[in-house]
């Protein structure tokens, strides 16, 4: 009879040398190059980004001082998330400010009326 346990190979259960799956390592490539994008700002790394589409380039080599070269579809797809990161960020502010003018002005007409 066979053994079940040593029919099944050894590299189902992972890399056998210590190394990370090729998924845990293209996350953390991708969490650099979105930390590292994050320290150029949105405005440099949108100029950047225009200008890498203007002249066709797949990878985004403004992050290569830092030995990363995400591509331009990786960094369009940050600057979708920075840019609504950004209006919800300054929403709420400009709402609130818009609230308190609004009763400002119902209290104004309120005890203009009562005054009259």
């Amino acid at each position: 009879m066979l053994d079940t346990q040593s029919a099944i190979p050894q590299q189902a259960e992972g890399p056998a040398d210590g190394s990370l799956p090729a998924i845990v390592v293209r996350a953390q490539e991708d969490a650099r190059c979105r930390q590292a994008l994050a320290r150029l700002g949105y405005a440099r790394v949108r100029s950047e980004y225009l200008r890498h589409r203007r002249e066709r380039k797949d990878t985004f080599a403004s992050l290569a001082q830092e030995s990363l070269w995400p591509t331009t579809d990786f960094v369009r797809d940050w600057l979708k998330v920075e840019r609504r990161r950004i209006l919800t960020r300054a929403r709420w502010p400009f709402l609130m400010a818009m609230l308190v003018t609004i009763v400002a002005g119902l209290a104004f007409v309120a005890v203009a009326a009562i005054l009259s």
